[in-house]
C-alpha cells in the first residue's frame, strides 16, 4: 500500500543513478527507502540491523558518491515530466542548513552572523505547475550546494565587486541550469527579493523565460513622471481589491486581508556599470487595507515580464508569487521532516552525500500531502495501509469505517496540534508530520502485536 508505493516512487527517482559500483546503487535504494520510512529519525534508528548501519555511514563517507550525482536522475525526470505541461513555474531560493551546535563537522560553509555559524548553503529551483486548483510539485529542476571559501572584503571598491564572482549568480547559473531546451513550454522564474539584481533579470530573458521577482530596491525609471520605483508605486491608483488568507508567522498574526492591487508599465535604468541598457516590464503592487493593530500591513512590489493589461492580469501575476511559500515548505520539510541538522556525521562531504537522498525524501513527503488536495475524494484505505486509516479512525473517535484521503491528512495534522476550525484553512507541514510521527508509532506498535499477521 503506501510503504509499497514510496519505495517504488524512491526507486524511480534513483533509476540511472552513475555510481561505478552495482553494490553502491543496491546500497542507496535501501537507504533511501529505509530513509523513506523514518526520515525524522536518526541513521542507526533508520537501519536496525548493525550491517546496514554500517553500509549507511560507508556510503555517505565514499569518495565514490557525490551530490551532484545522487541529484540528477530526479532532476531528468523533472524536465521530462515539465516538457508535457504548457506552463511551469521555476521558484528559486536558498536554504541555509546549520550546524552551529555541532562545531566538530569539517568542511562546512560560512554563514555568517556573530557567532560565526558554519554549515551547509543549498539553492534549489522546484518545477510547480500552477495550472491546478491546487498547484502541483513536479519535482527539483536544479539544485546546488554553494561551499563559501572565504569571507568577503567589507572595504572593497565598487568596481571590485564587479569583478569577482557573487552569490547573486547562483541564482543566473540555477536558471541557466533550470531550463529545458526545445520544449516550448513558458517556465515563469519566481524569486523574493534576493532576486531582484539587474542581471539576474536580464538572464531570465536572455533564456527566454518570464519573471516575477519581488522588488527589492528603488530602481531608477526611464521615461516616467517619477525617477523612481518607490514613487511611481506611492502614487498608483488600485485597479480593484483581493482578500487573502495570511497564514501565521513570527510577529505576523493569521487573518483575511483586504488587499489594493495597482499595476503599471515601466523601464528600468542599468546600473552604472551597463550604460544604455534598459529593462521593459510591469509591476504589480500589492498592499493591504486596514491591517490589525501593532501589525504591519502585507506589501508586495511584484517586477514581472508578462504581460499585465488589466486587473484579472494583475491577480494571476499574484497568484503565481503565491506559489512561492512552496519552496519554503520544502525547505522545511528539509530541515523538520528529515531532521538535517541533527544528523552525526563528522564532514561537510558526508551531510551532502546524506542530503542527496534526504532532499527526495522530503520531496515525497510534499507531494504526499498535496495529492490529498489534488485528488480529495479517493478512499484512504486506497492510498494507505488500510490498518493505519483504521488506528487513525479509532484514536481520533471518528464515527466512519472509512474516510478520503483528504480527510485523513486532516486528522492526521489533528493528532499534531491542528484545529480545524473553518477558519484555520489547511494544515500545514509542521502539524501534518508530528501527526505522522505520531501514528506511525502507532501503527508499527500494532503491527508488533499482531506478529507479522496479515491485516484485512
Amino acid at each position: 500500500m503506501e510503504q509499497i508505493e514510496n519505495y517504488i516512487w524512491i526507486r524511480k527517482q534513483f533509476k540511472d543513478v552513475h555510481l561505478p559500483d552495482t553494490r553502491l546503487i543496491n546500497r542507496l535504494e535501501g537507504l533511501a527507502c529505509r530513509m523513506m520510512a523514518k526520515p525524522n529519525l536518526s541513521i542507526p534508528k533508520q537501519n536496525k540491523e548493525w550491517k546496514d548501519i554500517k553500509a549507511a555511514y560507508r556510503f555517505y563517507d565514499s569518495d565514490k558518491v557525490h551530490f551532484s550525482e545522487l541529484m540528477q536522475p530526479h532532476i531528468n525526470q523533472t524536465k521530462k515530466m515539465a516538457k508535457k505541461r504548457r506552463q511551469i513555474l521555476a521558484i528559486q531560493d536558498t536554504c541555509h542548513i546549520s550546524y552551529s551546535h555541532h562545531r566538530s563537522v569539517k568542511d562546512l560553509s560560512d554563514m555568517g552572523g556573530e557567532n560565526g555559524s558554519k554549515g551547509i548553503i543549498l539553492h534549489s529551483c522546484l518545477a510547480v505547475d500552477p495550472n491546478k486548483k491546487h498547484p502541483e510539485i513536479l519535482g527539483l529542476l536544479d539544485q546546488y550546494i554553494h561551499h563559501r571559501t572565504k569571507k568577503i572584503d567589507k572595504n572593497e571598491t565598487y568596481s571590485q565587486r564587479q569583478k569577482r564572482w557573487r552569490e547573486s549568480k547562483l541564482w543566473e547559473e540555477s536558471s541557466q541550469r533550470s531550463d529545458i531546451k526545445d520544449s516550448g513550454i513558458q517556465i515563469i522564474e519566481v524569486m523574493d527579493r534576493e532576486g531582484d539584481a539587474f542581471d539576474i533579470i536580464k538572464n531570465c530573458l536572455s533564456l527566454g523565460h518570464d519573471f516575477v521577482i519581488r522588488a527589492a530596491n528603488n530602481r531608477l525609471l526611464n521615461n516616467s513622471k517619477e525617477d523612481k520605483l518607490f514613487d511611481l508605486v506611492s502614487n498608483l491608483k488600485p485597479a480593484g481589491q483581493i482578500v487573502l488568507d495570511i497564514r501565521k508567522r513570527p510577529q505576523q498574526i493569521p487573518r483575511k486581508a483586504k488587499l489594493d492591487v495597482g499595476f503599471s508599465k515601466i523601464e528600468i535604468k542599468c546600473p552604472k556599470s551597463r550604460k544604455g541598457e534598459i529593462i521593459e516590464c510591469n509591476i504589480v503592487h500589492v498592499i493591504e487595507k486596514d491591517p490589525p493593530e501593532e501589525q504591519e500591513p502585507l506589501e508586495w512590489l511584484l517586477l514581472t515580464s508578462a504581460e499585465v493589461n488589466s486587473f484579472e492580469d494583475a491577480c494571476q501575476i499574484i497568484e503565481w508569487y503565491k506559489c512561492r511559500w512552496i519552496i519554503e515548505e520544502y525547505h522545511k520539510g528539509i530541515k523538520t521532516g528529515c531532521n538535517v541538522e541533527k544528523k552525526q556525521l563528522k564532514t561537510g562531504k558526508r551531510l551532502e552525500n546524506f542530503l542527496g537522498i534526504a532532499n527526495i525524501v522530503a520531496l515525497r513527503l510534499l507531494k504526499l500531502r498535496d495529492f490529498a488536495r489534488n485528488m480529495p475524494e479517493i478512499s484512504a484505505k486506497k492510498i494507505i495501509d488500510p490498518l493505519k486509516v483504521d488506528i487513525l479512525i479509532k484514536y481520533n473517535e471518528i464515527n466512519k469505517e472509512d474516510i478520503t484521503i483528504y480527510e485523513y491528512y486532516r486528522e492526521v495534522a489533528k493528532i499534531g496540534g491542528f484545529i480545524g476550525r473553518k477558519s484555520d484553512g489547511e494544515p500545514g507541514w509542521q502539524s501534518l508530520w508530528e501527526g505522522e510521527i505520531e501514528l506511525t508509532k502507532l501503527f508499527e506498535g500494532a503491527k508488533l502485536m499482531m506478529k507479522n499477521k496479515i491485516y484485512g
